[in-house]
C-alpha cells in the first residue's frame, strides 16, 4: 500500500436530496462510482468507503480492489468529522498523505487532484472564484491532532481552532465546487455536466409511489422517517437524521394513523429513564408491507423501461424506502 490514501464519505441518509445521493447517476455512472473511481485513478490506496445508511447496499456496489470499507453504525448521531475519523482508523499505517471527499461531489477534474498532490501544506484544498471545494488533502501530521478536537463546525472548526491554515490551490474547475446535496443542486450539477461535455445526461426513469386513503398521505419520505424511527427509537432523532422540523415529524405520524384508522407506534413518555417511541406490531407490518410493494413497483417499473426504450443503459431504480421522491 502507498503512502496516499484516500476517504470518500457516504454515509448519511441524504434527507436534503430526497433519494439516496451516493446511487444518483451522472453519465451513466453513480456518483459513489465516479469519486471512488477518481480517487483510485489518483493513485489513492486504499480508497476507504465510510458508509452508514444502506451500507450493505453501496457497499456492494462500489466492491472492487483497493476499496475498503468501514460502518459508521451511529450515522444519525454524528457529524461529517466523525466519518472522517473512523476513516483515518482504517488506514494503514505508512499513509502520508489523505484526500478526502464526500459522495455527492462527483465531477472534480483529475487536472484538479493533481494540482492539489503537487501543493504542499498539511491542509490543501481546491478553491474555484473564491469558493474552497473538494477534495481536501490533509497531511499524516493532523490526524492526532484531529482526533483531540471535540469542537463544531467539522473539519473547518477544526483546522482554525488547531491554527492551521489552509492552502488554497486556485482552479478553474467548477466540478470542485458543485454537490448533489439538494434537488436543486442535482440538476445544477447535471445541466454543469452537459455544458461540460456537449453530451446530453442518459435516460433515466423516474416516478412516485404513494398511498391514498381519503388523500395522499404516504410515501417514501415518510416510510424512511418511520424506519429511521424504528432505528433510533424517537421521533426526535429520526426528525434530526432526516432534517425535519419535529412538528412536522409529529403531523405525519399522526394524519398517518388517522388515515389508516391505527397506530403507527407506541410513545413512551419521558422521565429518568427517558422517553421515545417504537412501532407498534401493525405499524412495523405496515412499513414491511409498503418496502414490499416499493421493491416489486420499482422492479417491474424498471423491466417496463428497458423494453420501451431498447438501448437505453437505464440507471438503477431505486428500491428501499428511504429513497423518496
Amino acid at each position: 500500500m502507498g503512502q496516499l490514501a484516500a476517504v470518500v464519505l457516504a454515509a448519511g441518509v441524504s434527507s436534503r436530496m430526497g433519494k439516496f445521493k451516493p446511487m444518483l447517476f451522472v453519465d451513466g455512472k453513480t456518483m459513489a462510482q465516479r469519486v471512488t473511481g477518481s480517487m483510485l485513478e489518483a493513485g489513492a490506496d486504499p480508497v476507504v468507503v465510510v458508509t452508514g445508511y444502506q451500507g450493505e447496499r453501496l457497499e456492494r456496489h462500489l466492491q472492487q480492489p483497493g476499496v475498503v470499507f468501514i460502518r459508521n453504525e451511529c450515522y444519525c448521531e454524528t457529524q461529517m468529522l466523525d466519518s472522517i475519523l473512523l476513516g483515518i482508523s482504517a488506514l494503514p499505517s505508512d499513509v502520508q498523505r489523505l484526500l478526502i471527499c464526500p459522495a455527492d461531489i462527483p465531477l472534480v477534474k483529475a487536472e484538479t487532484i493533481r494540482l492539489l498532490l503537487e501543493a504542499s501544506g498539511d491542509f490543501v484544498r481546491p478553491c474555484c472564484n473564491g469558493k474552497p471545494g473538494h477534495p481536501v488533502l490533509l497531511s499524516a501530521r493532523l490526524f492526532p491532532l484531529l482526533k483531540q478536537y471535540h469542537g463544531g463546525n467539522g473539519l473547518r472548526g477544526a483546522a482554525a481552532s488547531l491554527g492551521i491554515i489552509p492552502t488554497d490551490v486556485e482552479t478553474a474547475d467548477e466540478g470542485a465546487v458543485l454537490d448533489g446535496d439538494t434537488r436543486d443542486e442535482y440538476v445544477k450539477l447535471l445541466k454543469y455536466r452537459r455544458r461540460d461535455t456537449g453530451n446530453p445526461q442518459p435516460l433515466q426513469l423516474d416516478f412516485q409511489v404513494r398511498l391514498q386513503a381519503e388523500t395522499s398521505f404516504w410515501g417514501p419520505e415518510c416510510a424512511q422517517f418511520l424506519e429511521l424511527i424504528q432505528m433510533t427509537g424517537s421521533i426526535q432523532n429520526a426528525c434530526q437524521c432526516m432534517h425535519m422540523p419535529y412538528s412536522r415529524g409529529w403531523s405525519t405520524i399522526n394524519e398517518a394513523e388517522r388515515q389508516l384508522g391505527y397506530r403507527l407506534l407506541n410513545r413512551n413518555a419521558g422521565g429518568t429513564g427517558g422517553g421515545g417511541s417504537e412501532l407498534t406490531r401493525e405499524g412495523a407490518a405496515f412499513l414491511k408491507a409498503y418496502q414490499r410493494m416499493y421493491q416489486e413497483i420499482c422492479a417491474q417499473s424498471q423491466r417496463i423501461f428497458s423494453r420501451c426504450f431498447p438501448g437505453v443503459q437505464a440507471a438503477e431504480v431505486e428500491q428501499k424506502s428511504g429513497d423518496f421522491e
